[in-house]
């Protein structure tokens, strides 16, 4: 008999362990669930905050946007200028990225770069994927002969665009000109 009321208050420990650990298994999962929403609420506000609330153009994009404008009354059109407001984007080539160490002392700075080029026609893609060797070439010996102080500032960005549109320029004299040279991606660790 003795046996017997031990099996039955271990069948009830048993069973209110059970309702214990439900009870508990919920309080965990109410948990879980609003730690998830707060972490997504969390997370949009900062997506919104960072990257949706940036509603003005960069600065370098303002002077391009100027250029596009219409010129003062009495004033002649600039050279080029009331057809390019008509004329449709060219053809864009992108290019693999580039990455070179920078020559600097120690080597201990490298350089990303990915861009595209605006090709203008089909006829000038196919040259430009016809010479990206020797293209791609001079743009590697380029880079690597820059310092990071050279790079580092928006001048020097400006002029390392301006050296890279000479170099395509210089391989494409006979099929024409590359427009633009845009850069997509410039990391420098």
């Amino acid at each position: 008999m003795a046996d017997e009321d031990l099996e039955l208050e271990g069948a009830g420990e048993e069973g209110a362990g059970e309702g214990g650990k439900k009870k508990g298994g919920m309080k965990l999962i109410i948990i879980v669930a609003v730690g998830l929403i707060v972490l997504f609420g969390a997370g949009f506000g900062a997506w919104w905050f960072l990257l949706a609330g940036d509603d003005a153009p960069p600065p370098e994009a303002a002077p391009a946007a100027q250029q596009g404008q219409a010129p003062a009354e009495g004033a002649a059109p600039a050279q080029g200028q009331e057809g390019a407001a008509q004329e449709k984007p060219g053809t864009i080539v992108q290019l693999e990225p580039f990455v070179v160490n920078l020559a600097d002392p120690g080597g201990k700075r490298y350089l990303k770069l990915t861009m595209a080029v605006d090709a203008g026609d089909e006829k000038l893609k196919a040259e430009i994927d016809a010479r990206l060797p020797q293209i791609r070439d001079s743009i590697l010996l380029l880079l690597t002969s820059k310092a990071y102080q050279d790079i580092a500032e928006v001048a020097g960005k400006i002029r390392l665009r301006t050296e890279v549109l000479a170099i395509f320029n210089r391989y494409l004299a006979g099929a024409g000109s590359v427009h633009a040279v845009y850069f997509s991606e410039f990391v420098i660790q």
